[in-house]
């Protein structure tokens, strides 16, 4: 079981998912560590790992000097999200129509848009929250069956492994 942005999250570990990426949070010191994955040939693939951008075939992936990651999609350039972590993490979706939707995690619940969670239970999905690119947030997603078993591997953010 963990524990994020007031809810509790039994056998999954994604508070959020956009555009095929899974958003994982997990404990640092002083502020959560964020880091983003997605399948691509049937393997795990980082754009960022522990706040931090990793090069990758998919996307360009930038830090500014605060801190701020922004990504974009390597083929066309347009903007997918940008995240700043911290205490409360904040992030930036965009949308296909070019509009942005804003998304937090803090301690006690985690905002997307006009949806706010808080102390809840998810159970056994793969992912507690969705946004798509067309701007629609859900509750709850599986996660693609390549991800699943690399989460199940016991291999985590925080061991370094990138694929």
């Amino acid at each position: 079981m963990v524990r994020l942005g007031g809810s509790e999250f039994i056998n999954c570990s994604v508070p959020l998912a956009f555009a095929g990426r899974y958003f994982i949070l997990e404990p640092g010191a002083p502020d959560p560590l964020l880091s983003v994955v997605l399948e691509y040939q049937g393997k795990p693939v980082f754009e960022v790992l522990k706040n931090e951008p990793v090069e990758n075939p998919l996307s360009k992936v930038s830090k500014t000097p605060p801190g701020i990651v922004t990504v974009a999609d390597r083929m066309t350039d347009r903007f997918l999200y940008k995240v700043r972590p911290g205490s409360e993490t904040s992030l930036v979706f965009g949308t296909i129509r070019g509009e942005e939707i804003s998304a937090t995690i803090t301690d006690r619940q985690i905002r997307v848009g006009g949806i706010t969670v808080e102390n809840c239970v998810f159970n056994g999905v793969g992912a507690g929250i969705v946004v798509d690119e067309s701007g629609g947030v859900g509750i709850g997603a599986p996660i693609p069956p390549a991800l699943l078993r690399w989460f199940k591997s016991g291999q985590s953010p925080s061991s370094g492994h990138v694929v």
